[in-house]
């Protein structure tokens, strides 16, 4: 019975440890449809080399049973072989297409995983009270109940098929070889076609049963979920150490080249940017910036090392937002900047 806290649809991450478990979403009857369909097509390519090649094994047979002394010779050694030789060659097309579609049609729907630990005995799965309690499961007497009205529905077509033409099989007897091949080739025919579009009605309700069992049976409860986005996303208080510690070193690196700036304009409260200006050089280059708290340690070390501290609202504001640490000024702020550097050159010289 489903467990009915699991009620969330499984994830990605859910339904790839599904597979590496081994429990993928697997459809017999599609299976078993795919490979009708694909034999059809093949009987219909290769059907007239087959029978051809079956008249020769019945001809061979015919005549080597007519050979006497074929027991007193010890040759039914040699008789076997060249008789299974020629079956292998009538059917050894039809064997190595049917092992090729088998392995085409799994890698077109799972495709192609390797898990050596399923191959691992898992000794738990040989007791005999779980394997008891799984035979009387309600799982299982859904299947039981499927596979007999399954087999009832292909038997029914089968025998709607066959049954008129039970007069014209036994007749087949006093046919002609040929003729008679040719008969059973039709009836082959009509047989496959009828059968084939029950599987594939079959095989679609299957699918949609199956689909709805796989996925309600890798739903998770509301806890998997958010244990799994904990984990994708990482534990929110190593992140926010993390963070925190981030921003202590950004914030050490920045109060570091305060003292060597030449000045810090400020909002006064909220912003504060420090410039630092080479003579010769082209143009005053940002050392640091901060908003809020961080503008307060950027003035309170300028204040420390004697940097002389401006306050200039708009320039503060616009040097912020639009030029990057460790830049130059843009040339549009080239005479606000230099402004105020000159009143900061007055005022040291008259200091």
């Amino acid at each position: 019975m489903a467990d009915p806290s699991r009620t969330e649809k499984a994830t990605p991450k859910r339904r790839q440890k599904a597979r590496k478990e081994g429990s993928i979403l697997r459809v017999q009857d599609l299976d078993a449809t795919v490979m009708l369909w694909s034999n059809f097509f093949l009987l219909l390519a290769l059907g007239a080399s087959t029978m051809s090649g079956l008249s020769s094994v019945m001809a061979f047979i015919l005549r080597k049973s007519g050979q006497p002394g074929l027991v007193a010779e010890g040759s039914l050694h040699a008789l076997a072989v060249e008789l299974l030789t020629m079956i292998l060659k009538v059917l050894g097309p039809f064997l190595a297409a049917n092992f090729l579609l088998a392995l085409g049609n799994q890698l077109a729907q799972h495709g192609l995983e390797i898990h050596p630990e399923l191959l691992v005995p898992k000794f738990g799965k040989l007791n005999p009270a779980a394997g008891f309690k799984k035979l009387f499961s309600p799982q299982s007497a859904v299947n039981l109940l499927k596979s007999v009205l399954k087999f009832t529905v292909v038997a029914v077509v089968a025998w709607l098929v066959v049954r008129p033409r039970i007069p014209a099989i036994l007749a087949t007897l006093n046919y002609p070889m040929s003729q008679a091949l040719e008969f059973f080739r039709q009836t082959v025919f009509l047989l496959y076609r009828d059968i084939m579009l029950v599987m594939l009605a079959l095989a679609g309700a299957d699918y949609l049963y199956q689909r709805h069992e796989y996925e309600k049976g890798i739903r998770m409860t509301k806890q998997e979920v958010k244990d799994e986005q904990k984990d994708a996303e990482g534990n929110p208080e190593i992140k926010g150490r993390q963070r925190s510690l981030l921003l202590s070193s950004a914030m050490r690196r920045i109060l570091a080249k305060v003292p060597k700036a030449s000045v810090v304009i400020t909002n006064p409260t909220h912003f504060a940017v420090a410039l630092q200006y080479e003579p010769g050089s082209s143009a005053p280059v940002l050392v640091a910036k901060g908003v809020d708290h961080l503008a307060f340690k950027i003035r309170e070390r300028a204040k420390e090392s004697g940097v002389p501290i401006v306050e200039n609202p708009p320039l503060a504001r616009a040097i912020y937002h639009n030029v990057d640490l460790d830049r130059p000024i843009p040339a549009e702020l080239y005479q606000a900047v230099a402004q105020v550097l000159a009143y900061v050159y007055r005022l040291r010289g008259a200091a």
